[in-house]
């Protein structure tokens, strides 16, 4: 009632005061002014804190449980059987001895006429001894040039024999080789007799060695050889000589090594006198290996002749090699060395079958031989080598034809030095067991002083050789030779010429029926390629022989 009372004498003053205006208002224009009006409000309404009272529940009174619970322990006694269990040792089951070869039997037959036969047998399962013998015969009936008048073929036979001692071990081997030719470097449509135009070769050797044979500190190896080669036109040479090799180590990285070679060459045909020659060389360096893996061989080489084209008999040169490994997979390697290379009838034999009678025969002063390259491994399949040599060669030995028959060789010799350059690069790649490839690739230069060119020599060699076994049944190999850049010396105008460059490509194929038995194919210069590594005497077209092979 009081609030309404109080409500009501608000409004009434402020009616009061408005109604006078408003009147004015009217009276002036008869319009109402806009008035704002502003009502606060600052009365607060408080009420005092109230008390929150809470009454807890008494607990309830606990209830006695009848008739009471006891417990009681008992101890617990449990008691295992005993057990004797009987362990056996893992016994492996023997393995049988491997069905080990002791020979094989090989023959075939192909174009130019041409037989083959090949016989291997040795000793087996004998841990103190081995013997063997080795037999073979190669021919051709034919050839690129007229026929019979080009036929050649090798054969021979050797025996060797080893015996293991607790201490020493020792080797002898003596065998016997054939190598028949004929001489068909005559001009083209000349008429010859067969019989004075065949040459043969027959070889004697005998060989003996000792060398300790439990791996101690020092090792040796003795050994003795003996050869003797004659030909048809009464040329022979005896050759005896003596080889040693020792080496102490002082420990694993640091060793100490000595080599020497004594040989005597006994030599004479039809147009020369009996004459002597002899070589002693040695050869002591020391090896080790530094904490950073460094390679080193410090030595030298003394030598000591007695060819008629050295002022000196007595030379040294320098034997230093160092291995420095770039990387785990990758070494540089550079060598520093000479020596005297062994030059003899028989060793011109095995490079050139047509040699005339009388042509002189030196040794080749090698008087220093640089050589640097890279040596790296890719993976554990792939290897790779690149470098490359720089010799000086004194006496080396080049092949000019004869003036007086042209299908016949003598030698010449650079009165000076000569300089030979080689680059080389290689790479050997292997998977498994049954792919293998390798490649080689040489490039020569030579320096001559009296001679016009190096007679006979290659500019570049190339050669590719792989196999593929496919699932033991089928073997596959093939070869690729290429050389080229040869040039020779015209016996009628003494002028060079220059041969064509030589490319042969050979396949081999071979089914294995069994382990023992199995057939092949051979198929050589595939490309039928007649080139000429000695001048006037070109190399047989196709070739393909098929055969058989049993192992036993």
């Amino acid at each position: 009632m009081r609030i309404a009372f109080v409500k009501f004498f608000a409004a009434s003053v402020v009616f009061a005061c408005c109604l006078p205006m408003a009147y004015a208002q009217q009276e002036e224009g008869g319009e109402l002014k806009p008035v704002e009006i502003e009502i606060v409000k600052e009365r607060q309404i408080t009420l005092p804190q109230a008390n929150r009272l809470y009454d807890k529940i008494p607990p309830r009174p606990a209830e006695p449980i009848k008739p009471e619970i006891t417990y009681s322990f008992r101890p617990l006694t449990f008691r295992t059987p005993e057990v004797s269990p009987a362990i056996r040792p893992l016994r492996l089951k023997q393995e049988e001895n491997a069905d080990v070869n002791g020979g094989f039997f090989s023959a075939g037959y192909g174009n130019y006429a041409s037989p083959f036969l090949e016989a291997f047998i040795n000793t087996k399962e004998d841990k103190n001894k081995l013997l063997g013998a080795h037999a073979y015969h190669s021919s051709s009936g034919k050839g690129p040039v007229d026929g019979k008048n080009s036929g050649n073929g090798n054969s021979g036979l050797s025996l060797f024999a080893q015996s293991f001692g607790k201490d020493v071990t020792f080797q002898a081997d003596a065998g016997y080789d054939n190598r028949m030719t004929h001489f068909y470097g005559y001009p083209a449509g000349k008429e010859v007799d067969r019989d004075t135009i065949r040459q043969s070769y027959n070889l004697f050797t005998a060989g003996l060695s000792i060398a300790n044979s439990k791996n101690t500190d020092f090792s040796y190896e003795l050994g003795g050889r003996y050869s003797y080669l004659t030909d048809r036109y009464d040329a022979s040479e005896s050759t005896i000589g003596l080889d040693f090799k020792g080496a102490y180590k002082i420990s694993d990285e640091n060793n100490l090594v000595i080599k020497a070679n004594y040989v005597i060459i006994n030599r004479q045909d039809s147009l020369v006198a009996k004459k002597s020659r002899s070589l002693f060389q040695v050869n002591p360096y020391y090896s080790m290996r530094t904490a950073d893996n460094l390679k080193l061989r410090i030595g030298a080489v003394l030598a000591m002749e007695n060819d008629t084209l050295d002022s000196r008999d007595l030379h040294f040169y320098p034997d230093v090699s160092v291995v420095y490994p770039l990387s785990p997979s990758m070494d540089v390697v550079g060598t520093l060395t000479g020596g005297i290379d062994q030059v003899s009838l028989q060793s011109l034999v095995r490079e050139n079958l047509w040699l005339g009678q009388g042509f002189p025969i030196y040794h080749t002063n090698r008087l220093y031989d640089l050589q640097a390259a890279i040596n790296a491994r890719a993976n554990s399949n792939i290897y790779l080598s690149a470098g490359f040599s720089f010799a000086a060669l004194k006496n080396l030995y080049f092949y000019v034809n004869e003036t007086a028959d042209v299908s016949r060789f003598t030698t010449v010799y650079d009165e000076g030095s000569t300089k030979r350059t080689n680059f080389f690069a290689a790479v050997a790649m292997t998977y498994s067991t049954r792919t293998k490839l390798s490649i080689r690739g040489d490039y020569f230069t030579y320096g001559t002083d009296s001679e016009p060119e190096a007679w006979h020599r290659p500019a570049y060699k190339f050669n590719l050789s792989g196999s593929y076994n496919l699932q033991d049944k089928i073997v596959v190999s093939g070869e690729i030779i290429a050389l080229g850049g040869i040039k020779a010396r015209d016996p009628l105008t003494l002028q060079a010429v220059r041969l064509d460059p030589a490319f042969d490509l050979n396949l081999r194929v071979e089914y294995l029926f069994s382990k023992r038995v199995s057939a092949f194919i051979d198929l050589n210069n595939i490309t039928s390629n007649t080139y000429q590594v000695l001048l006037n005497y070109p190399v047989r077209g196709f070739q393909a022989m098929g055969g058989i092979t049993w192992s036993f």
